[in-house]
C-alpha cells in the first residue's frame, strides 16, 4: 500500500505577502476523498535561522511573537529575502543584530511543522570577531543579547529557550562539533 496523499488540485483560500493558505482536495492512502490543510511560506523559498557566535557566546534576540502572545528569545531568523538562504540569512543577521557576520556556514535544514506548513528552514552558524548589538529592525526586535554557552545550556535544560528553531540550530552545530558546551 502506498502511503502518500494525492493532492487533487490546488485551492488557495488565502494569501498574503508572507503565505498562502491552502485548503485542498486529496485521496488519501485508502482511497477515501478528503481535504488537508497547508501553510506555504514566501513562495516556497526557504526561511533562514541563525546561530551567531562570538568566542563562547551566542547572540539571541527577544522577539514578541503575536501567535503565542509573548515575548520569545531565540536566535535571529526569517522568512525568504528570495531564493538565496545565504543572502537570506546575511540580510536577516543584518536587520536582527546590526551587521553581517564574519564568516557564514550552511549546517542544515529543518522542516518546522511538516504536518502543516509546507517550509524548510535552512540553517546556519554565523561567527562574529565581536559581537554586533544594533538592530536594524526595532519594530521587530526588542533586545538583544550575548549569552556564554554555558548559560545557553542551563537555559534550554530549564525550558526557558522554547523557541524551536533555536534548538534545531543548537542541535546542528552540536552534531556537527562546530560548538560545544562546557
Amino acid at each position: 500500500m502506498e502511503h502518500t496523499i494525492r493532492r487533487i488540485r490546488e485551492n488557495v483560500v488565502y494569501r498574503n505577502g508572507f503565505a498562502a493558505l491552502y485548503d485542498d482536495p486529496v485521496v488519501f492512502p485508502d482511497g477515501t476523498e478528503g481535504s488537508y490543510l497547508r501553510i506555504v511560506e514566501s513562495d516556497g523559498d526557504p526561511g533562514v535561522a541563525v546561530l551567531a557566535v562570538c568566542a563562547d557566546r551566542v547572540a539571541l534576540v527577544l522577539t514578541y511573537r503575536y501567535p503565542v502572545s509573548a515575548l520569545e528569545w531565540g536566535v535571529p531568523r526569517g522568512f525568504a529575502h528570495g531564493g538565496d538562504p545565504a543572502a537570506t540569512a546575511r540580510d536577516e543577521l543584518t536587520e536582527e543584530l546590526g551587521r553581517e557576520p564574519d564568516s557564514l556556514i550552511p549546517i542544515g535544514a529543518v522542516t518546522p511543522n511538516s504536518g502543516l506548513l509546507a517550509s524548510r528552514v535552512e540553517v546556519f552558524l554565523a561567527h562574529y570577531a565581536t559581537p554586533a548589538s544594533v538592530p536594524q529592525d526595532t519594530r521587530e526586535v526588542a533586545a538583544v543579547r550575548w549569552i556564554a554557552m554555558s548559560d545557553l545550556a542551563g537555559e534550554i535544560a530549564s525550558g526557558a529557550i522554547q523557541d524551536a528553531f533555536t534548538l534545531s540550530a543548537v542541535t546542528c552545530a552540536l552534531a556537527r562539533r562546530l560548538i560545544e558546551f562546557p
